[in-house]
């Protein structure tokens, strides 16, 4: 024995061992590196150094450690209370700051809508048959039947439109006669006559319709007989109508009257729908045959007399009162309601489920309202849990295979769970933290517990490979070293490993994080707190778990039945549980086979052939972003948009255009040039325009000259007052708000806001809805309105559908930046480790390679891209880099030729990549059965045909790079092994130094022959790559000492 000065020991901590420097040797070795070299050493060294410690620590006090991070846990799931889940589109998918942002939400704030419909399309080869009519009939009844809390029903909700019907020509006589005796003493003879002779005529049964279209006697000028009538007189007929609820239904042709219905005959319907024009129940006018869709059929007469669907509408009305004070809801979807209008809808949702359950064959019925999202968005939650828990399930069997061996003592079941349950733990951190900062949960964030199950078992996988290729099994060849010792050293090699994999995965996520779309962004950060999460837990909570578990082998305890305890002579592992055939194939298979030189043209025409086919579909990959995708594709929603889309190809979609503070008097001449470009562009369907039906309503009887002269500001207020309850104006009078109430009679308070709906006419994805968008825009910013002095003036366009497109307008552009943010981060996570230009390089073009192939295949798939895909593509970033890094960096600490050096590399590490990429796909092959987008496309990117990212990143990471680093590889780093002395080789009988724990500051040096088959480190089972199996600096000197 013999004791060395403190110039020539390094001490790594209580227990370690200590490294014997040659200072010259030393010296000379770290003189010939490059700086770059150097800070690599130095960064490895130091976490080698860390890693050992911890793994000391945390296997002496097991227990301990896993009551922290039990405890630690705990403390962060707490944020979960505070958990908010957000499903609105505009909320997820645009950015915070935006102007289309900004204002969606004062346009709820503002000016929200006061009725919320429900939808329903009854499909059947004809429509216009009895049968159909009879089920429209009984969908009907069933509605008027649903009740709430308080007893409320249709009739007592339901959103109420004028009676005209009713208001006879009897009553309207007595009306007119009545006002004509009080006030014949003050009207003019002529105003007599009108009203006497013309009053009937002028007031029709339709002429009160908010919905008509008509105008009664009315010229071609636009001039009414109406206008000689006095105010009072023309009002006190308003204020006698009556109202009923506004339902759209084909059935309301009959009145809903079940005896007429069910004796109709197909010639009667047609005869009806095509020529009844008159409502029996409002006296308005309607056009079902607008209503109608799919293969609509017509006679040579021009009548309907087949349809493929039928769209019908139920209108429910938010509580006026309850708006005005500020007592009513926003639901999920951004929109407001009151609590009765929420559990209406609701219970008409179940309704409709169990009708279209029960329809007759041939016809079918398709439905959705504003609850629909929330709904099937919650109701979607409890399908994604049960494929998370198939998924741990899965993964439990095959993690135990790997970890254990086939026998009752080394199989590892209870540290199996112990390392999935680092996964749940993982997300109840993220989750918890998230949470407390106030970062929503949105759909895709249902990704998150799959990539944690396959990042965390990759690590777990890393540290029991480090592991089993330092030690043998404890049952055949048993240790001196301790248990703790032995995790330590395991520990120093895995843990710069997990670390290095980890960084570049939280490195693409956090730049993912800086996205501008706020979806994306939550993701991104629950991702990378989830990944440091579980990180920290394998590196800690596994750790003292496989420290425990290691003590119930090596007590040689049944795995599943802990109270059974073995005796050495009682059980002895069979001989085939203990071989490794994944190497075995790396071994005699791949390493041998695959640098032929056949086998190298081969490997680089199929990469140059996958190249140039993807390089193709990347051409032709569209880019579309839809929110529907998120929902089940099974869902009655998804059905209901999918035939909306089949059977009314042509409505277009529903817009808004919006002016506020607008001073209208002055603003004739601007707006109407815009409406002009409006009517006449190719990108609009359909204007309901206020505007033009007031400039000739104004002109006709107030000798107004819109657009031409301005109006002052009380004519105005007054015309329009008028115009709003007249038989043109009175539909549009929903869609102004004004700085206070008014009615019939008076001139309308100043104009805060007024809405005009219009529809863009279908488009054929973003290449045509994008610029139809900016031209809408476009003409707005320059229409040159003038505004009151006042706050938030505002002139824009705005709809819930937009959303998708300015998510389309985007997407593109933040795609490529996170690539290549994501992309730059990882390569200077990569370069810092390698410390080498060339093999970053190649360890880059892998990366790209992949990348390409993985948006060829998106093509070919059908997939555009859209939020999910952009999460995919930057997360496949982090996988396919971690697998070329493995395979360069042991590539650079071997010696030889770049053949054999290429070899080798393939062999230390191949098995140990290969097993992390399979686990992946385990993790998440479950999603393959998910019904929602962000679960079906996740799958589609990553495991269709053995998924792209995984086997084009094992492909270009375990055959193209070993290929082409056997060609073109950079010489080794000057630190590098000589196989003839690597410890994982088989050594030759010689004098060797066994390193002893340190004791009282001394360094103890016994010599002893390598033949000590008790001796682990030299085991000739040991396969690990040079990385994984001891410092560079001890190898070395070890060699020097053995001389």
């Amino acid at each position: 024995m013999s004791t060395k000065s403190d110039s020539e020991i390094d001490m790594d901590g209580p227990g370690s061992f200590c490294r014997a420097r040659n200072p010259t040797g030393t010296n000379s070795q770290t003189n010939s590196m490059t700086s770059l070299q150097k800070i690599s050493l130095a960064i490895t060294g130091s976490m080698e150094k860390f890693f050992y410690r911890w793994g000391f620590f945390v296997a002496t006090h097991p227990l301990k450690a896993i009551s922290c991070c039990l405890l630690i846990t705990s403390i962060c799931g707490l944020g979960i209370f505070n958990f908010t889940m957000e499903n609105r589109p505009d909320k997820l998918w645009i950015p915070r700051n935006s102007e289309f942002a900004q204002n969606t939400e004062w346009i709820r704030a503002t000016f929200p809508s006061p009725i919320r419909t429900s939808f329903a399309i009854v499909t059947a080869d004809n429509v216009l048959v009895p049968e159909v009519m009879r089920v429209i009939l009984n969908i009907h009844e069933r509605v008027k039947q649903i009740e709430v809390t308080g007893g409320k029903n249709w009739e007592s909700l339901c959103y109420k439109l004028p009676i005209t019907k009713f208001l006879s020509k009897r009553k309207r006589r007595s009306i007119g006669q009545a006002y004509l005796h009080s006030n014949s003493t003050t009207n003019s003879h002529t105003g007599l006559q009108i009203l006497s002779n013309d009053f009937d005529d002028a007031f029709d049964d339709e002429f009160f319709s908010e919905n008509s279209t008509l105008k009664p006697q009315t010229s071609e000028s636009g001039f009414s007989q109406l206008f000689v009538v006095p105010d009072e007189f023309y009002c006190s007929i308003v204020n006698e109508l009556d109202a009923a609820c506004w339902e759209v239904s084909p059935a309301e042709l009959w009145s809903f009257d079940k005896s007429l219905i069910d004796n109709l005959t197909q010639e009667e319907i047609i005869r009806v729908v095509n020529h009844e024009l008159i409502s029996p129940i409002f006296g308005r006018s309607v056009n079902y045959t607008a209503e109608f869709g799919g293969n609509i059929v017509r006679n040579d007469l021009g009548e309907v007399i087949s349809a493929g669907s039928v769209l019908l509408r139920w209108s429910i009305g938010i509580n006026q009162t309850l708006l005005q004070e500020g007592r009513v809801v926003t639901d999920k979807t951004g929109e407001v309601a009151d609590d009765d209008c929420l559990e209406w809808e609701l219970k008409w949702i179940d309704l409709m489920k169990n009708i279209s359950k029960d329809m007759p064959p041939g016809i079918n019925t398709y439905f959705v309202n504003s609850q629909s999202w929330m709904e099937i968005s919650e109701a979607t939650i409890l399908d994604d849990g049960m494929q998370l828990a198939m998924g741990f399930i899965i993964m439990f069997f095959y993690v135990g295979i790997m970890l254990g061996k086939f026998n009752v003592v080394e199989q590892r079941p209870l540290l199996t769970i112990a390392g999935l349950s680092c996964v749940g733990l993982a997300c109840v951190v993220s989750y918890g933290l998230c949470s407390l900062c106030f970062i929503v949960y949105g759909p895709v964030n249902k990704i998150l517990p799959f990539l944690l199950l396959g990042i965390g078992i990759d690590d777990m996988f890393v540290i029991m490979q480090c592991w089993n290729n330092l030690f043998s099994s404890p049952l055949t060849n048993k240790s001196k070293l301790s248990i703790p010792e032995r995790m330590g050293m395991a520990m120093k090699h895995a843990g710069v490993s997990i670390t290095v994999t980890s960084l570049t995965d939280v490195a693409a996520f956090g730049v993912g994080a800086s996205t501008i779309m706020p979806g994306l962004q939550s993701f991104c950060i629950y991702a990378a707190v989830g990944i440091i999460a579980v990180f920290l837990l394998q590196a800690t909570f596994f750790v003292a778990c496989f420290a425990l578990d290691q003590k119930r082998v090596e007590d040689r305890r049944n795995a599943f039945f802990l109270w059974i305890k073995y005796k050495e002579d009682e059980f002895i592992p069979n001989s085939w549980s203990q071989e490794s055939y994944l190497q075995t194939l790396f071994n005699r298979i791949l390493a041998k086979y695959l640098f032929t030189p056949w086998a190298k043209i081969t490997v680089i025409l199929i990469t140059l052939s996958m190249l140039g086919v993807t390089m193709y579909g990347n051409t032709l990959l569209r880019q579309e972003f839809d929110p529907m995708w998120f929902l089940p594709s099974d869902s009655y929603m998804s059905k209901y948009v999918e035939k909306r889309e089949t059977y009314y190809p042509g409505t277009g979609y529903p817009s808004f255009l919006v002016a506020n503070q607008v001073n209208w008097s002055e603003s004739f001449q601007s707006f109407d040039r815009v409406l002009n470009d409006l009517k006449s562009s190719d990108a609009i369907y359909n204007l309901e325009n206020w505007y033009d039906d007031f400039k000739e309503y104004s002109n006709a009887n107030f000798d107004t000259n819109i657009p031409n002269r301005p109006l002052t500001p009380s004519k105005f207020q007054k015309y329009m007052g008028k115009f709003l309850y007249s038989p043109a104006g009175s539909k549009h009078r929903p869609y102004f708000k004004s700085d206070g109430n008014f009615s019939c009679g008076e001139s309308l308070p100043p104009l805060k806001t007024v809405v005009m709906p219009f529809r863009f006419r279908k488009f054929n994805g973003p290449q045509e809805h994008i610029p139809a968008l900016r031209k809408v825009k476009s003409l707005l910013k320059t229409a040159n309105m003038t505004f009151n002095h006042h706050e938030s003036p505002k002139f824009f366009v705005t709809g819930t559908g937009l959303v998708a497109w300015e998510t389309d307008n985007i997407i593109n552009a933040e795609l490529y930046r996170n690539v290549s943010l994501s992309l730059l981060c990882v390569l200077v996570t990569t370069f810092l480790l390698l410390a080498n230009f060339r093999i970053c390089a190649f360890c880059g073009i892998c990366v790209v390679l992949t990348l390409i192939n993985v948006g060829g295949f998106m093509h070919f798939w059908g997939l555009s891209i859209d939020t999910v895909s952009t999460i995919d593509i930057v997360l496949a970033i982090g996988l396919c880099v971690d697998y070329a890094t493995h395979i360069a960096l042991a590539f650079m600490t071997c010696t030889g030729s770049r053949e054999s050096r290429a070899k080798q590399a393939l062999k230390n590490i191949g098995p140990a990549v290969l097993n992390g990429g399979f686990s992946t796909f385990l993790a998440i092959i479950l999603l393959a059965g998910s019904k929602s987008h962000a679960f079906q496309s996740f799958f589609k990117i990553k495991i269709q045909i053995f998924s792209v990212v995984i086997v084009c990143g094992l492909f270009h990471g375990l055959i193209f790079l070993p290929v082409l680093l056997s060609i073109f590889g950079p010489e080794p780093y000057p630190f590098a092994y000589s196989r003839d002395h690597e410890l994982f080789d088989a050594f030759k009988p010689q004098k060797v130094v066994e390193m002893k724990p340190l004791q009282n500051s001394q360094v103890q040096v016994e010599v002893k022959d390598s033949s000590n088959a008790n001796n682990p480190l030299f085991s000739t089972n040991n396969n690990l790559a040079p990385l994984l199996l001891c410092s560079r600096e001890f190898e070395s000197q070890v060699q020097r000492t053995q001389q």
